[in-house]
């Protein structure tokens, strides 16, 4: 009982004091949900991605969280190349659901700086809901002194289980991608909630989401003709909320070749103050398929016994077709 009730209050002080958005380990794999300029940064013409994070399964209010994004480039202007985007998010947690949900469209210009050079600038627009089941959820004030009674009244001033607001977002993404070699560094800066929209379940109170500024970057140097260094960073900062994640491994490619490429990538990272991350990550064709967890190194590890969460994604790109060789036609012909 007291154990709920402790959780709820901390739910209900986290609503009112701050807010965070949805975050991956894999978060290279989720690049719109970064940043709007992100949007068209890949070779080929259109890209899907899928992620699903569960965690802290081993204590009373687990998350549950879901992102799914779609770009491509339909056009050109000069040197500009014209990208669009639409983005999806969804996050559950507690016994009362408190969920966000995200639904966006993004887009950009990506400008060509040399012939392995680009920079793209980016904005988005997307329609939030902020929802938790006011049903489900107890209260301390319903603790009569010796029993626990539903039917007292809760003395919360919530007018609403349910808020939707608009929220913008824009940013800059610079890369490099080597003509001769695996070789490519990515690097971005984005301002999410440029508009600072009212979430509050209180009409009395009215809290505006602050401003989330990130800044990614995620870099490979082929070392070997199979083997990659390959590095990411992630700093992002809302509010007092702050996140700092490094990482590094290997990749190493197995085979290559038209309908035969497959690759393999292992690497750590660590989440400063919260957990260690290991990735394993295999490319397959047009697929990329990637499976982290989270090992919990935070004080939150007494509750959690280090168990963080794993965390699962998915990515389908539509490569070019390669050209075709140089070919002697049959003479009879």
């Amino acid at each position: 009982m007291f154990t709920r009730l402790f959780i709820l209050t901390c739910v209900l002080v986290s609503l009112r004091l701050s807010a965070q958005d949805l975050h991956f380990s894999q978060f290279y794999n989720q690049p719109l949900a970064l940043n709007p300029a992100a949007t068209g940064i890949f070779q080929g013409a259109f890209r899907g991605a899928a992620s699903y994070r569960s965690q802290w399964t081993s204590v009373p209010v687990s998350y549950q969280t879901f992102a799914g994004a779609i770009d491509w480039k339909p056009f050109q202007v000069g040197s500009n190349q014209i990208a669009l985007g639409f983005l999806l998010q969804h996050d559950v947690a507690g016994d009362g659901g408190l969920s966000w949900t995200q639904l966006g469209a993004t887009g950009s210009v990506i400008h060509a700086l040399s012939s392995t050079q680009g920079l793209a600038a980016g904005f988005g627009i997307g329609i939030a809901q902020r929802y938790v089941n006011l049903d489900k959820l107890t209260f301390q004030n319903q603790w009569g002194g010796d029993l626990f009674d539903p039917g007292l009244a809760t003395k919360e001033q919530l007018n609403a289980n349910s808020r939707v607001r608009p929220t913008l977002s824009a940013g800059f993404h610079w890369f490099y991608q080597s003509t001769e070699t695996r070789t490519f560094v990515k690097a971005g800066i984005a301002a999410l909630h440029l508009n600072q929209p009212d979430i509050s379940f209180s009409s009395d109170n009215n809290f505006r989401l602050p401003i989330h500024v990130t800044i990614h970057a995620d870099c490979a140097l082929q070392v070997r003709e199979w083997l990659d260094l390959v590095g990411f960073g992630l700093a992002r900062q809302m509010q007092q909320s702050r996140e700092m994640v490094l990482g590094a491994g290997l990749r190493s490619v197995l085979s290559k070749g038209p309908g035969s490429h497959m690759a393999a990538r292992f690497s750590l990272a660590h989440r400063l103050g919260d957990a260690w991350i290991p990735a394993v990550q295999l490319e397959r064709n047009n697929w990329i398929f990637g499976l982290s967890y989270d090992w919990n190194s935070s004080p939150f590890q007494v509750a959690t016994s280090n168990r963080g969460g794993f965390e699962l994604s998915a990515i389908y790109q539509m490569l070019p077709a390669p050209a075709l060789k140089s070919f002697k036609s049959c003479p009879i012909f």
